[in-house]
């Protein structure tokens, strides 16, 4: 088959790394793809560019793809789209964000080969309602795909969807890279005292994370288990003030370890932690912080938000809580104190991933909706 991919940003964000996941998966099974991106303007840091080509994906360059209204360049980017579409033959053209919807859709609405337009809704969650919502639905959608069936469900009922031009599909991360036995944990690296229990959270510090009440869990949780640290990775403008300074003034500072944002060594300081802790989805609301943990079998403590407690499987390979301090530490204490728990939870996460978050099983499940929907033809 002949797909386009359309994800208007050069930055490393959330939905980023599993769509180019995704077309390289598409790729190895024999298909056309072209990965169509943002170009990074003058100033700006070309992440998705260069991550992109260290897998072998060249990113496409000839469309704007300007996330802003600006008439000039969607006008220009329709043109383009359109031309490029009739040329290359291009049958499915696969969006990603709100913008490369209305242009794609637009385009490909008036490409003389009718392509079907597939949108991935990265949140996982249902679609947010609203009036520019409803007018991709209507006018631009032959394929939906979702990471959640909860969601998916309600985007049927809000929108009149088709349920056979619908997807649920587990999001999917390296299960090679996040392999357990060729991880090195960094522990000495990192800090940690030899008899340390190791939390982890990966996350963007931002306000509505809900550090703070992570802090005062780990302050209950250190008053039972003493040699309990929590190893926070990443970083977020902030960062001082929703995750530093609630650590220093609850007296817990050497209890916790910021590691800053890691790239080249990621993998191993995931693998120092125990268990891994997570709270509230972020742009990837397909929670991939979460699978890579799981794929390095590390159990999980997730609260009852999004997307989670389907991801998690409670009392089997983590534990889903209420994400009140007094509920977090709780659960904290459980896990660090019962290390044959850890291990039982953690080997079914291995397998949980293996099982669910295959690239291979993913690209698998799309290609065989690719074809689906092309078979139906445009919704419109």
């Amino acid at each position: 088959m002949r797909i386009l991919h359309l994800f208007g940003d050069h930055k490393w964000t959330g939905p980023a790394e599993p769509t180019v996941n995704l077309c390289i998966a598409l790729k190895e099974r024999g298909h056309e793809v072209w990965f169509a991106s943002r170009k990074a303007g003058p100033g700006e840091v070309a992440a998705l560019d260069d991550r992109a080509k260290q897998r072998g994906l060249e990113p496409l360059h000839l469309f704007a793809l300007n996330k802003w209204l600006n008439f000039r360049d969607n006008w220009s980017d329709q043109k383009k789209l359109r031309k490029f579409m009739e040329e290359a033959k291009v049958e499915v053209v696969h969006v990603h964000g709100s913008h490369d919807h209305l242009l794609g859709g637009w385009a490909a609405r008036r490409a003389k080969n009718k392509p079907v337009v597939i949108r991935t809704y990265h949140k996982g969650t249902a679609y947010e309602p609203g009036l520019g919502a409803k007018v991709l639905m209507k006018l631009y959608v032959d394929g939906w795909i979702s990471y959640t069936p909860a969601g998916l469900k309600e985007d049927v009922a809000n929108y009149g969807l088709a349920p056979e031009r619908t997807l649920a599909v587990e999001g999917a991360v390296d299960l090679e890279r996040f392999d357990p036995l060729r991880a090195h944990p960094a522990r000495e690296a990192l800090g940690l005292p030899p008899d340390a229990v190791v939390g982890g959270i990966v996350a963007r510090m931002q306000r509505h994370r809900r550090f703070p009440e992570l802090m005062q869990a780990v302050k209950q949780a250190c008053a039972k288990v003493p040699n309990f640290r929590l190893v926070a990775v990443g970083r977020g403008t902030h960062k001082e003030k929703v995750a530093v300074e609630p650590a220093q003034k609850l007296g817990i500072a050497d209890k916790v370890v910021f590691a800053g944002y890691r790239a080249a060594d990621f993998v191993d300081v995931l693998a120092t932690i125990d268990f891994k802790i997570f709270l509230v989805p972020g742009s990837d609301g397909s929670c991939r912080a979460v699978r890579e943990a799981m794929a390095l079998g590390k159990p999980v403590i997730a609260a009852r938000r999004g997307l989670l407690p389907e991801l998690v499987r409670d009392g089997e390979t983590g534990l889903i809580v209420d994400d009140s301090p007094e509920k977090l530490a709780e659960a904290i204490v459980r896990m660090a104190t019962d290390a044959k728990l850890r291990e039982r939870l953690g080997k079914a996460a291995r397998l949980d991933a293996v099982a669910r978050f295959s690239p291979r099983v993913q690209a698998g499940a799309i290609e065989d909706f690719y074809r689906r929907v092309v078979a139906m033809g445009p919704s419109r």
